[in-house]
């Protein structure tokens, strides 16, 4: 595939994504434009709906106004992507610090000559980040983007005031081309340098200012290019026409052919304390460049992988936050070999140990002489291959991080949508609502007084009843214990006597550890009583929505539903803790565990197990065999099971008069306590729009404010699906 073809199938891969952006952007500005049309009504409403509504109104402006903030900046960063993927051509950003050779391979890939793409072995050179684009066919020449007054002072010269605490920036450029402030005493040696760029700036003022009120794109022959890209003539004369300067676009014909679509970005050398240069390579990454190529040329004399290296690959990371640079960049290793500065070497060595060590991460790097045009024509070959491989993974990158953001706004304005559907239920005078209300809460608290009192009357039926979840737990670690006791064979037994001075020694040591798997085992007694724990919140929490009505208060289940219904409970009490938070929280805290209801039963019938309370002793008379020692640990194995099991028989009746006393108290706190019908009527009475949705709002349906304001959350409700049914 010639590289033309190779260009052409990434781009028309790019433009089905973008048509898929399209549809993103359209919903985006379609729910802006409904918002924004509901928050005038919000407004509007605000003087007409009684005071309780007015609560609500001004909560929903809250977020309604950051959905309003957040929206049109995700239409633009879907628009910048979308851009990116339909421009015409694959942009290939050259970066590197100052002399290592970038200009060198863009001249070497494109044919152009000092008078467009300036180099030098001396100060830095290039001034501007320049697009060059190739066209069969085509004269060389640029198109010059200048700033204004206004972009100038604001992305040039400010941030030097901002950086360098000199005050406020100039609002214009005559206060500009006034006196500067001073510099602050006692900087350090980059504020210094920094001060000194700025002053540059300031005294050049007069050799470009025209310039910033020249209409942009100002069309420029290839003969007078370098004046706006270059920070010095041939002859080294320093020249200003760069400062006043965004960036250039320069189009002509590619020496080397069949490079249609490509285009190459020239960025300013880092290196200087210049802040432009830093900034300028962010801004160009970010709304740009789609792949990135470092050149780094090393020292014949010592090098490697430094501080400014990392530096640089750190500003171009953040200018491509959503997409892995070790994923889009290649390095290329500048090498000479011209007499007195070969550096072959320490290429080598740069690419294959000093590389490898740092965090210097790109998807390939390779070795070439930047001024030999075939050496560099390969290399970017191989980055058209990479690109052909894994162009679809880089760009999902992108789309992932759209996605990610689309599905957070969903989310976020369908919350904004329940909250505001529940406004009509509270939008009437409460002579309206409340006779109503009074009669759906008395119907909703009695069942749910009943429905409690009829679980607790369950409970104190089962209270003295075995739990068989305990029960089957219990028999189950016996019988585990029983079939696999893990004890030592007679061989065995004589070798840890030889190793530890003896078979009563060695036995003591066997008791112990016996001990320690039986006691290890009934540590599972935690998950029968945590299951008979969650099932008793779980069944609470059943209660409460379903004859206490409150379903719709939460999704969450068992102790989940019981927290969030406690966040729910208003402060009504002008002393003292709410009853009811009181009791949902206890009840959702509550938990059987086997360290608080077994473990101190089963700990005492483990004392036959224990080297100093054995419940066989070692005799003192006649030392007893290796098999004699085995029987022993046997039986004191068997006996201490068997304790087990009779304790443990006797305690299986305790979760359950556990559940009921927990319970049972909940009901005491949230029915029988004074100033609990209170709470619930406060509670209930808050809540209404939710439990009873649409309730309310029936008795004011001739209420026209109300109903614009149904109708308008209705069309943003509907907009919520349209990016799928767009897609499908």
């Amino acid at each position: 595939m010639s590289r033309a073809a190779r260009i052409g199938e990434i781009r028309r891969r790019r433009e089905r994504q973008a048509q898929q952006l399209d549809v993103s952007r359209t919903w985006v500005t379609e729910v802006l434009a409904e918002l924004r049309a509901m928050e005038a009504l919000r407004l509007e409403l605000l003087g007409s709906v009684p005071e309780e509504a007015e609560g609500r109104l001004a909560a929903i402006g809250v977020e309604l106004g950051a959905l309003l903030e957040q929206l049109p900046l995700e239409a633009a960063e879907i628009e910048a992507v979308a851009a990116r993927f339909r421009r015409p051509t694959l942009n290939v950003g050259v970066v590197g610090r100052a002399r290592q050779g970038k200009s060198r391979l863009i001249r070497s890939l494109t044919g152009l000559s000092e008078e467009e793409i300036p180099t030098s072995d001396g100060s830095f050179c290039t001034g501007v980040t320049s697009v060059i684009r190739h066209e069969d066919g085509v004269d060389t020449q640029a198109q010059v983007f200048l700033h204004s007054e206004r972009s100038f002072l604001h992305e040039v010269i400010a941030p030097y005031y901002a950086e360098l605490g000199l005050g406020a920036p100039p609002a214009g450029l005559d206060r500009f081309a006034g006196p500067l402030p001073a510099e602050r005493p006692g900087g350090s040696a980059v504020d210094g340098s920094r001060y000194a760029h700025l002053a540059g700036f300031h005294a050049a003022l007069p050799e470009y200012r025209a310039l910033l009120r020249t209409a942009s794109p100002y069309p420029v022959p290839a003969g007078g290019i370098r004046r706006f890209v270059a920070q010095a003539d041939e002859k080294e004369t320093p020249q200003h026409a760069f400062r006043a300067v965004r960036h250039v676009r320069i189009t002509t014909h590619f020496e080397e052919q069949d490079w249609t679509g490509l285009a190459l970005i020239d960025l300013p050398g880092i290196g200087d304390t210049n802040l432009q240069d830093a900034q300028r390579i962010v801004a160009a990454l970010k709304d740009e460049i789609d792949v990135v190529v470092f050149v780094r040329r090393p020292d014949a004399l010592g090098d490697g992988i430094g501080t400014y290296d990392h530096d640089l690959y750190d500003h171009v990371r953040d200018g491509l936050p959503d997409v892995g640079l070790e994923q889009c960049s290649f390095l290329i290793v500048n090498r000479c070999t011209g007499p007195g500065n070969d550096n072959s070497a320490n290429a080598e060595r740069m690419l294959t140990q000093w590389l490898p060590a740092s965090r210097f991460e790109v998807a390939e790097a390779h070795i070439a002489d930047c001024s030999q045009p075939a050496e560099v024509a390969e290399v970017m070959d191989r980055v058209l291959e990479h690109l052909l491989l894994h162009l679809d993974d880089l760009d999902a990158q992108y789309l992932a991080a759209r996605t990610e953001k689309a599905a957070e706004l969903r989310e976020r304005t369908a919350r904004l949508l329940a909250q505001a559907g529940r406004l009509a239920d509270l939008a009437q005078p409460s002579e309206v609502w409340f006779l109503p209300f009074t009669t759906l809460f008395k119907e909703a608290s009695g069942r749910l007084a009943t429905a409690l009192a009829a679980y607790v009357r369950e409970l104190r039926e089962e209270r003295e009843y075995a739990d068989s979840s305990l029960a089957d737990a219990v028999d189950a670690i016996l019988d585990a214990a029983h079939r696999d006791p893990g004890h030592p064979t007679v061989e065995q037994i004589v070798v840890r006597a030889d190793a530890e001075d003896g078979l009563s020694v060695a036995y003591g040591k066997y008791l112990n550890e016996s001990r320690a798997r039986i006691s290890r085992r009934f540590l599972e007694c935690d998950v029968a009583l945590h299951t008979r724990t969650a099932e008793m919140q779980q069944r609470i929490a059943e209660i409460l929505k379903g004859a206490g009505g409150l379903g719709a208060l939460g999704s969450a289940e068992g102790a989940g539903f019981l927290l969030a219904l406690a966040e729910r409970i208003p402060k009504v009490r002008e002393q003292g803790e709410s009853e009811i938070r009181y009791a949902l929280g206890l009840l959702a805290g509550f938990q059987l565990s086997y360290r608080g209801m077994l473990q101190h039963r089963v700990r005492a019938c483990l004392d036959g197990l224990h080297a100093d309370t054995p419940a066989m002793r070692f005799p003192e008379g006649p030392v007893p065999t290796a098999a004699q020692v085995r029987e022993m640990l046997e039986v004191c194995y068997a006996e201490s099971l068997y304790a087990c099991r009779a304790e443990l028989h006797k305690a299986l009746a305790e979760p359950s008069a556990a559940v009921f006393s927990i319970v049972e108290e909940f009901y005491d706190r949230v029915v029988s306590a004074a100033g609990a019908a209170d709470e619930w009527l406060v509670f209930y009475q808050d809540a209404r729009a939710e439990i009873w949705p649409g309730r309310f709002a029936a008795l004011a349906e001739d209420a026209a404010h109300l109903r614009r304001w149904s109708e308008a959350v209705a069309r943003v409700a509907a907009l919520l699906d349209a990016p799928e049914e767009a897609a499908r």
